[in-house]
């Protein structure tokens, strides 16, 4: 029997073998009946199998750069910084992902992702940038 491993543990390993093209090697954190929900793009991606494809199959390499990690009941949520594309395709964005846990496994996943730019309108009477 595999010892349960803390949802903050489990998220960690995730980011650091995506950030490193290892997909394959994150199968064993993920439940069989692995969900997750894009509601962004309104996607749901069923199975670990199926969510690992479609990473893995993403156009150009991501560099995946977790900016925060935080434990809450049932899971963990992450902040992650995500370079991804090639080219003049290139892109950065953020992913914050909601991972819920079951078993020491990642059960399901609500995943948010936002294009990083500059702000829709002069905002500088009130807000500065960093």
């Amino acid at each position: 029997m595999t010892a349960r491993r803390p949802a903050r543990e489990l998220a960690s390993e995730l980011w650091r073998l995506f950030d490193a093209g290892r997909f394959r090697d994150t199968l064993s954190l993920f439940a069989e009946d692995f969900e997750a929900h894009w509601p962004n793009t309104r996607e749901r991606i069923r199975g670990r199998e199926n969510f690992i494809a479609l990473n893995e199959n993403y156009p150009g390499v991501s560099r995946c750069t977790v900016r925060r990690i935080e434990e809450c009941a049932g899971g963990v949520v992450t902040v992650t910084e995500i370079n991804t594309g090639s080219g003049d395709d290139r892109i950065t964005l953020f992913a914050v992902s909601f991972f819920s846990v079951r078993d020491g496994l990642i059960a399901a996943a609500e995943e948010y992702f936002s294009e990083n730019g500059p702000p829709p309108f002069d905002r500088s009477a009130w807000a500065e940038p960093y």
